[in-house]
Protein backbone atom coordinates (compact mmCIF):
# COMPACT_ATOMS: atom_id res chain seq x y z
CA UNK A 1 0.00 0.00 0.00
CA UNK A 2 2.96 2.51 0.80
CA UNK A 3 4.45 2.01 -2.47
CA UNK A 4 1.17 1.90 -4.45
CA UNK A 5 0.81 5.48 -2.28
CA UNK A 6 4.54 6.68 -3.00
CA UNK A 7 3.97 5.60 -6.87
CA UNK A 8 0.43 7.67 -6.52
CA UNK A 9 2.07 11.15 -5.95
CA UNK A 10 5.11 10.41 -8.22
CA UNK A 11 2.01 10.18 -11.46
CA UNK A 12 0.24 13.28 -9.83
CA UNK A 13 3.77 15.29 -9.61
CA UNK A 14 4.40 14.30 -13.08
CA UNK A 15 0.96 15.06 -14.24
CA UNK A 16 1.36 18.57 -12.39
CA UNK A 17 4.60 19.12 -14.05
CA UNK A 18 3.43 18.28 -17.67
CA UNK A 19 0.50 20.59 -16.98
CA UNK A 20 2.56 23.29 -15.78
CA UNK A 21 5.04 22.76 -18.85
CA UNK A 22 1.83 22.79 -21.20
CA UNK A 23 0.63 25.67 -19.98
CA UNK A 24 4.04 27.57 -19.80
CA UNK A 25 4.73 26.40 -23.62
CA UNK A 26 1.00 28.16 -24.29
CA UNK A 27 -0.45 31.50 -25.53
CA UNK A 28 -0.05 34.19 -23.04
CA UNK A 29 -3.52 35.07 -23.73
CA UNK A 30 -5.05 33.14 -26.56
CA UNK A 31 -7.50 36.10 -27.40
CA UNK A 32 -5.25 39.08 -27.96
CA UNK A 33 -4.23 39.02 -31.44
CA UNK A 34 -2.45 42.24 -31.13
CA UNK A 35 0.62 42.08 -33.68
CA UNK A 36 4.22 43.13 -31.92
CA UNK A 37 7.10 44.43 -34.02
CA UNK A 38 10.54 42.54 -32.49
CA UNK A 39 13.95 42.75 -33.49
CA UNK A 40 16.37 39.71 -32.84
CA UNK A 41 19.96 41.04 -32.54
CA UNK A 42 22.42 38.83 -34.75
CA UNK A 43 24.41 36.87 -32.37
CA UNK A 44 21.75 36.85 -29.54
CA UNK A 45 21.20 33.11 -28.37
CA UNK A 46 18.22 31.42 -26.37
CA UNK A 47 18.34 33.17 -22.80
CA UNK A 48 18.96 36.99 -24.38
CA UNK A 49 16.24 36.01 -27.04
CA UNK A 50 13.91 34.25 -24.47
CA UNK A 51 14.16 37.05 -21.76
CA UNK A 52 13.06 39.24 -25.17
CA UNK A 53 10.25 37.74 -25.49
CA UNK A 54 9.35 37.81 -21.83
CA UNK A 55 9.95 41.38 -21.37
CA UNK A 56 7.36 42.05 -24.42
CA UNK A 57 4.89 39.49 -23.27
CA UNK A 58 5.13 37.36 -25.72
CA UNK A 59 5.69 34.09 -23.66
CA UNK A 60 4.98 32.97 -20.01
CA UNK A 61 8.36 31.98 -19.11
CA UNK A 62 12.05 32.69 -20.48
CA UNK A 63 13.43 29.57 -18.71
CA UNK A 64 10.76 27.57 -20.63
CA UNK A 65 12.18 29.00 -23.97
CA UNK A 66 15.90 28.33 -23.19
CA UNK A 67 15.42 25.13 -21.24
CA UNK A 68 12.80 23.72 -24.69
CA UNK A 69 15.03 25.45 -27.60
CA UNK A 70 18.22 23.72 -25.58
CA UNK A 71 16.72 20.46 -25.61
CA UNK A 72 15.78 20.42 -29.03
CA UNK A 73 19.06 21.76 -30.31
CA UNK A 74 17.29 24.63 -32.00
CA UNK A 75 19.61 27.36 -30.32
CA UNK A 76 21.77 27.22 -33.37
CA UNK A 77 19.09 27.57 -35.66
CA UNK A 78 17.06 31.03 -33.85
CA UNK A 79 17.91 33.52 -37.01
CA UNK A 80 18.39 37.39 -36.17
CA UNK A 81 15.33 39.72 -38.02
CA UNK A 82 12.28 41.33 -37.43
CA UNK A 83 9.39 39.50 -36.36
CA UNK A 84 5.36 40.20 -36.33
CA UNK A 85 4.52 38.19 -33.37
CA UNK A 86 1.22 37.91 -30.70
CA UNK A 87 0.69 36.92 -27.40
CA UNK A 88 -2.19 34.10 -28.86
CA UNK A 89 0.77 32.66 -30.65
CA UNK A 90 2.12 29.51 -28.39
CA UNK A 91 5.82 29.37 -27.58
CA UNK A 92 6.06 26.86 -30.00
CA UNK A 93 4.80 28.14 -32.74
CA UNK A 94 7.39 31.32 -31.51
CA UNK A 95 10.02 29.27 -31.85
CA UNK A 96 9.03 27.79 -34.95
CA UNK A 97 9.11 31.24 -36.60
CA UNK A 98 12.30 32.36 -35.39
CA UNK A 99 13.62 29.02 -36.51
CA UNK A 100 12.46 29.39 -40.04
CA UNK A 101 13.12 32.76 -40.02
CA UNK A 102 10.05 33.61 -41.38
CA UNK A 103 10.81 37.73 -40.90
CA UNK A 104 8.34 40.07 -41.12
CA UNK A 105 8.08 42.06 -44.46
CA UNK A 106 6.54 44.74 -46.36
CA UNK A 107 5.09 44.46 -49.96
CA UNK A 108 6.76 47.65 -52.34
CA UNK A 109 5.51 48.13 -55.33
CA UNK A 110 7.44 50.27 -58.14
CA UNK A 111 5.36 51.35 -61.20
CA UNK A 112 6.67 51.43 -64.44
CA UNK A 113 8.57 54.53 -65.73
CA UNK A 114 8.94 56.14 -62.22
CA UNK A 115 12.27 57.36 -61.97
CA UNK A 116 14.78 57.62 -58.65
CA UNK A 117 12.95 60.59 -56.94
CA UNK A 118 10.15 59.18 -57.23
CA UNK A 119 11.11 55.85 -56.35
CA UNK A 120 12.93 57.01 -53.29
CA UNK A 121 9.66 59.09 -51.98
CA UNK A 122 8.15 55.91 -51.99
CA UNK A 123 10.72 53.71 -50.44
CA UNK A 124 10.79 56.28 -47.59
CA UNK A 125 7.35 56.06 -47.08
CA UNK A 126 7.48 52.36 -46.35
CA UNK A 127 10.59 51.78 -45.08
CA UNK A 128 11.33 54.79 -42.10
CA UNK A 129 14.45 55.29 -43.55
CA UNK A 130 15.65 59.02 -44.97
CA UNK A 131 15.81 60.31 -48.72
CA UNK A 132 19.61 60.60 -47.46
CA UNK A 133 20.08 57.26 -46.96
CA UNK A 134 18.93 56.10 -50.31
CA UNK A 135 20.31 58.55 -52.28
CA UNK A 136 24.26 58.05 -50.35
CA UNK A 137 23.62 54.11 -51.76
CA UNK A 138 22.38 55.20 -55.42
CA UNK A 139 25.46 58.04 -55.92
CA UNK A 140 27.41 55.16 -54.62
CA UNK A 141 29.52 54.45 -58.34
CA UNK A 142 30.43 50.78 -57.36
CA UNK A 143 26.96 49.93 -58.52
CA UNK A 144 27.05 51.65 -61.24
CA UNK A 145 30.33 50.61 -63.21
CA UNK A 146 29.13 48.16 -65.30
CA UNK A 147 26.92 50.25 -66.84
CA UNK A 148 28.19 53.65 -66.63
CA UNK A 149 31.35 54.71 -68.19
CA UNK A 150 33.98 56.41 -65.78
CA UNK A 151 33.72 60.20 -64.70
CA UNK A 152 30.65 62.51 -63.92
CA UNK A 153 29.08 62.69 -67.32
CA UNK A 154 26.49 64.61 -66.30
CA UNK A 155 24.12 62.24 -65.05
CA UNK A 156 20.95 62.90 -62.54
CA UNK A 157 21.89 59.79 -61.16
CA UNK A 158 23.73 56.92 -62.37
CA UNK A 159 21.45 53.79 -61.37
CA UNK A 160 18.73 55.60 -63.33
CA UNK A 161 17.27 53.23 -65.46
CA UNK A 162 18.41 50.12 -63.94
CA UNK A 163 16.19 49.74 -60.80
CA UNK A 164 13.56 47.13 -62.46
CA UNK A 165 9.89 48.30 -61.42
CA UNK A 166 8.01 45.17 -60.18
CA UNK A 167 6.55 44.11 -56.56
CA UNK A 168 8.78 43.34 -54.47
CA UNK A 169 8.63 41.38 -50.27
CA UNK A 170 11.34 43.17 -48.82
CA UNK A 171 12.22 41.86 -44.90
CA UNK A 172 12.23 44.69 -42.56
CA UNK A 173 15.51 45.19 -41.46
CA UNK A 174 16.79 45.40 -45.03
CA UNK A 175 19.44 47.94 -45.52
CA UNK A 176 19.16 50.93 -48.03
CA UNK A 177 21.95 49.26 -49.44
CA UNK A 178 20.35 45.94 -49.57
CA UNK A 179 17.39 47.10 -50.61
CA UNK A 180 18.59 49.04 -53.76
CA UNK A 181 20.95 45.69 -54.44
CA UNK A 182 17.68 43.90 -54.60
CA UNK A 183 15.98 46.01 -57.53
CA UNK A 184 18.98 46.07 -59.31
CA UNK A 185 19.58 42.56 -58.73
CA UNK A 186 16.02 42.30 -60.49
CA UNK A 187 16.80 44.43 -63.43
CA UNK A 188 20.02 42.20 -63.97
CA UNK A 189 18.12 38.82 -63.41
CA UNK A 190 15.74 39.90 -65.77
CA UNK A 191 17.44 41.51 -68.88
CA UNK A 192 21.25 41.16 -68.78
CA UNK A 193 21.94 38.14 -70.47
CA UNK A 194 19.84 39.26 -73.47
CA UNK A 195 20.78 42.66 -73.24
CA UNK A 196 24.88 41.63 -73.37
CA UNK A 197 23.75 39.22 -76.48
CA UNK A 198 21.94 41.73 -78.00
CA UNK A 199 24.34 44.78 -78.04
CA UNK A 200 27.30 42.89 -79.07
CA UNK A 201 26.60 43.17 -82.63
CA UNK A 202 24.83 47.08 -83.14
CA UNK A 203 26.55 50.38 -82.17
CA UNK A 204 24.30 50.99 -79.05
CA UNK A 205 25.39 49.62 -75.45
CA UNK A 206 23.53 48.29 -72.50
CA UNK A 207 23.56 52.01 -71.13
CA UNK A 208 22.14 53.42 -74.52
CA UNK A 209 19.43 51.07 -75.06
CA UNK A 210 17.63 51.57 -71.45
CA UNK A 211 18.01 55.06 -72.10
CA UNK A 212 16.05 54.13 -75.07
CA UNK A 213 13.54 52.42 -73.25
CA UNK A 214 13.41 55.25 -71.22
CA UNK A 215 12.55 57.59 -73.31
CA UNK A 216 10.26 55.17 -74.89
CA UNK A 217 8.85 54.59 -71.31
CA UNK A 218 8.00 58.13 -70.77
CA UNK A 219 6.20 58.94 -74.34
CA UNK A 220 4.20 56.09 -74.52
CA UNK A 221 0.69 56.06 -72.82
CA UNK A 222 -0.47 52.93 -74.90
CA UNK A 223 1.67 49.84 -75.07
CA UNK A 224 0.99 48.73 -79.14
CA UNK A 225 2.77 52.48 -79.52
CA UNK A 226 5.47 51.52 -77.73
CA UNK A 227 7.96 49.56 -80.65
CA UNK A 228 6.34 53.11 -83.51
CA UNK A 229 7.99 55.28 -81.27
CA UNK A 230 11.37 53.34 -80.54
CA UNK A 231 11.73 53.40 -84.15
CA UNK A 232 10.70 57.04 -84.50
CA UNK A 233 13.83 57.66 -81.86
CA UNK A 234 16.05 55.36 -84.10
CA UNK A 235 15.11 56.77 -87.33
CA UNK A 236 15.93 60.60 -85.66
CA UNK A 237 19.22 59.58 -84.60
CA UNK A 238 20.14 57.84 -87.73
CA UNK A 239 19.31 61.27 -89.42
CA UNK A 240 21.36 63.14 -87.10
CA UNK A 241 17.84 65.34 -86.18
CA UNK A 242 17.40 66.27 -82.19
CA UNK A 243 14.90 63.87 -80.42
CA UNK A 244 12.70 66.52 -79.26
CA UNK A 245 11.25 64.59 -76.26
CA UNK A 246 9.73 66.80 -73.70
CA UNK A 247 10.05 63.78 -70.67
CA UNK A 248 13.51 64.60 -70.93
CA UNK A 249 13.14 68.36 -70.09
CA UNK A 250 10.82 67.25 -67.64
CA UNK A 251 13.88 65.04 -66.19
CA UNK A 252 15.95 67.91 -65.44
CA UNK A 253 13.26 70.06 -63.88
CA UNK A 254 13.74 70.45 -60.14
CA UNK A 255 9.45 70.19 -60.06
CA UNK A 256 7.49 68.35 -62.43
CA UNK A 257 5.48 70.93 -64.95
CA UNK A 258 2.02 69.87 -65.83
CA UNK A 259 2.36 71.76 -69.04
CA UNK A 260 5.94 72.56 -70.88
CA UNK A 261 6.58 76.05 -71.30
CA UNK A 262 8.41 77.53 -75.01
CA UNK A 263 11.13 78.74 -72.39
CA UNK A 264 11.59 75.62 -71.12
CA UNK A 265 13.00 74.38 -74.00
CA UNK A 266 15.63 76.35 -73.90
CA UNK A 267 16.95 75.09 -70.23
CA UNK A 268 20.39 73.88 -70.95
CA UNK A 269 20.28 70.58 -69.50
CA UNK A 270 21.94 67.62 -71.35
CA UNK A 271 18.64 65.71 -71.04
CA UNK A 272 17.22 68.67 -73.03
CA UNK A 273 17.04 66.91 -76.37
CA UNK A 274 15.92 70.15 -77.92
CA UNK A 275 19.26 71.27 -77.89
CA UNK A 276 21.45 68.62 -77.88
CA UNK A 277 22.02 66.01 -80.59
CA UNK A 278 21.53 62.35 -79.82
CA UNK A 279 20.75 60.94 -76.95
CA UNK A 280 20.72 62.40 -73.18
CA UNK A 281 23.73 60.97 -71.18
CA UNK A 282 21.69 58.15 -69.32
CA UNK A 283 18.01 56.97 -68.69
CA UNK A 284 15.54 59.66 -67.36
CA UNK A 285 13.17 56.93 -65.93
CA UNK A 286 13.32 53.06 -64.83
CA UNK A 287 11.61 51.43 -68.13
CA UNK A 288 9.35 48.06 -67.44
CA UNK A 289 10.03 45.08 -69.63
CA UNK A 290 7.75 46.03 -72.63
CA UNK A 291 9.51 49.24 -73.39
CA UNK A 292 13.15 47.44 -72.74
CA UNK A 293 11.82 44.75 -75.79
CA UNK A 294 10.73 47.68 -77.89
CA UNK A 295 14.13 49.50 -77.38
CA UNK A 296 15.48 46.08 -78.58
CA UNK A 297 12.75 45.38 -81.73
CA UNK A 298 11.52 49.17 -82.73
CA UNK A 299 8.59 48.52 -85.37
CA UNK A 300 9.81 48.30 -89.59
CA UNK A 301 8.44 52.05 -90.09
CA UNK A 302 10.20 55.59 -91.56
CA UNK A 303 8.08 57.83 -89.34
CA UNK A 304 10.35 60.81 -88.24
CA UNK A 305 7.27 62.77 -85.71
CA UNK A 306 4.11 62.06 -83.87
CA UNK A 307 2.04 64.18 -81.58
CA UNK A 308 -0.47 63.12 -78.75
CA UNK A 309 -4.14 62.43 -78.61
CA UNK A 310 -6.23 63.68 -75.95
CA UNK A 311 -7.07 59.21 -75.01
CA UNK A 312 -3.16 59.12 -74.92
CA UNK A 313 -2.52 57.67 -78.28
CA UNK A 314 -0.42 59.07 -80.77
CA UNK A 315 -0.86 60.43 -84.57
CA UNK A 316 2.64 59.42 -86.51
CA UNK A 317 4.00 60.96 -89.29
CA UNK A 318 6.95 60.73 -91.64
CA UNK A 319 7.28 64.66 -92.77
CA UNK A 320 7.33 67.71 -90.83
CA UNK A 321 4.72 69.10 -92.92
CA UNK A 322 2.67 66.26 -92.44
CA UNK A 323 3.07 66.62 -89.15
CA UNK A 324 1.70 70.00 -88.72
CA UNK A 325 -1.18 69.67 -91.16
CA UNK A 326 -2.68 67.17 -89.00
CA UNK A 327 -1.98 68.55 -85.90
CA UNK A 328 -3.47 71.61 -87.58
CA UNK A 329 -6.78 69.22 -88.43
CA UNK A 330 -6.66 67.81 -84.95
CA UNK A 331 -7.27 71.33 -83.50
Amino acid sequence: MKRAGIIFYILIIIIAVVIRIDYLMGPVDQNDNSVHMLKIEKGYNSLEIGEKLYRNNLILSKKMFHIFVKLTNLDEKLQAGYYKLSPSYSMREIIEIIVNGRVATYKITIPEGYDIDRIISKLVKNTGYSEDDFKKVIKDNTFAREYFPPGDGGYKFKLEGFLYPDTYIIPRGFSPRKIIKTMLEQFEKKWLTELKTETKNIEYNILDIITIASLIESEAKIDREKNIISAVIYNRLQKGMYLQIDAGIQYSLDDHKDKLLYSDLKIDSPYNTYLYRGLPPGPICNPGGQAIRAALNPADVDYLFYFALPDGSHVFTKSYNEHLRLQSEDN
